[in-house]
């Protein structure tokens, strides 16, 4: 009878070492589950969707760029400043640059109209406000404005990318 005893708590503890398992099992497949969801859902909010979305962003990224060309704008810009100002005039020298081909044709085929309006914006400038860096910089940024208002408008209206001041003297 002790031997029946034995056996029958020996089956008891099998049967409970087997449920503990299950439990474990469908705990850690549980755990999956979740996190494979949550992956997924990842994926799906962040990721998924449109192939063709991706498709365009990739054509925009895939822009090609011809090689630089910079423009030289000769002879030098030498403009008089207004009567009032203790500088008498200023003489700027400059160079545009871009990556397109047309927009380089064009500069050369506007490059008349560019200088004009260069050689007005650089007539209203007041010799105080053009000593400090600050001031040169938000020229440059006006000059690049300008030039790339005329290729808008009367060109291919493709990017002026940047104006170099080569050369700046006032006197």
């Amino acid at each position: 009878m002790a031997e029946e005893a034995q056996q029958a708590e020996a089956g008891d503890e099998t049967a409970a070492a087997g449920g503990s398992k299950k439990k474990m099992i469908f705990i850690i497949l549980g755990a999956v589950i979740l996190v494979g969801g949550s992956i997924a859902g990842t994926l799906l909010i962040v990721g998924g969707g449109d192939d063709g979305a991706e498709a365009a962003v990739e054509e925009e990224v895939v822009v090609a760029r011809d090689d630089p060309s910079y423009i030289d704008l000769k002879p030098a810009f030498t403009v008089n400043l207004a009567p009032e100002d203790p500088v008498g005039f200023l003489q700027i020298s400059m160079q545009v640059l871009t990556f397109n081909d047309d927009v380089a044709e064009d500069l050369e085929k506007h490059k008349p109209l560019i200088r004009n309006n260069l050689l007005v914006l650089f007539g209203q400038q007041k010799s105080a406000e053009l000593r400090a860096p600050e001031g040169k910089e938000q020229l440059q940024k006006s000059a690049l404005k300008t030039v790339q208002t005329v290729i808008n408008e009367h060109g291919s209206g493709g990017a002026v990318d940047n104006v170099f001041f080569t050369s700046f003297v006032m006197q």
